[in-house]
């Protein structure tokens, strides 16, 4: 009986933290602010997105590598050579 109690007890314990924290974890994103209305646009892992640079377009899943690299399916890109990028929905 005491054994089933401290089973239940540490399932729900185990439960809660990991649901706690879920909630306040912090994705990764990318903020887009436009400059004339202040306007800011967030961009997270895994959105679908057209991002035109100096050279090509990229269609494809984002990935966040780091705050001067971004990867659209597998294809590394800097940020800086980015012209325009579209949410693709």
């Amino acid at each position: 009986m005491v054994l089933k109690k401290s089973i239940v007890t540490f399932l729900c314990v185990f439960c809660f933290g990991i649901s706690i924290s879920k909630v306040y974890s912090q994705k990764r994103h990318i903020e887009l602010k436009k400059i004339t209305t202040n306007k800011v646009r967030k961009l997270f892992d895994n959105d679908i997105l057209i991002v035109h640079t100096t050279n090509k377009t990229y269609e494809g899943v984002l990935k966040i590598i780091d705050k001067k690299m971004i990867s659209i399916n597998g294809k590394k890109i800097r940020i800086e050579d980015i012209i325009k990028i579209e949410k693709k929905e």
